[in-house]
């Protein structure tokens, strides 16, 4: 999860009512976090920023709201996956190139698949599996 603390609010940053802006929040080692960058068309510039989600069903509703949509596009995608070496805790940087689901017992799940071709969120067995397309990454340009 991400927590903040009251002491850490930066009122002064805040982009309206409704809103809070932090200087710091801490995220808690052992869970998956998506880190969608993504921009948002205001008249004629295009105003960009990064969310950070854990839960699944935010990422995929997140997808789905920018789908077919003329005034937001996701720029790109990444991971920071909990990451066991030798004894020890960390954490490593995936960039997402896809994101599909699969269905199980009437909800859906993500499958995030790397730059370097692995499945996150299966096991190779469990990936074989019939899933939805829901994100694919723009070309990058050489």
């Amino acid at each position: 999860m991400i927590t903040t603390y009251e002491a850490d609010k930066a009122p002064m940053f805040s982009i309206g009512p409704g809103f809070s802006t932090w200087r710091t929040a801490t995220l808690t080692l052992g869970m998956l976090y998506v880190f969608i960058n993504y921009g948002q068309k205001e008249g004629r510039s295009w105003i960009y920023q990064t969310s950070i989600l854990w839960d699944s069903r935010d990422v995929l509703d997140f997808c789905q709201r920018f789908k077919n949509n003329q005034t937001a596009k996701i720029v790109d995608i990444s991971l920071l996956e909990p990451f066991q070496r030798d004894k020890t805790k960390t954490w490593r940087w995936t960039r997402v190139l896809e994101i599909r689901t699969y269905e199980e017992d009437f909800v859906e799940h993500p499958v995030y698949i790397s730059d370097a071709g692995e499945t996150v969120g299966l096991t190779p067995e469990e990936a074989k599996q019939k899933m939805k397309l829901i994100y694919k990454a723009r070309r990058q340009p050489a």
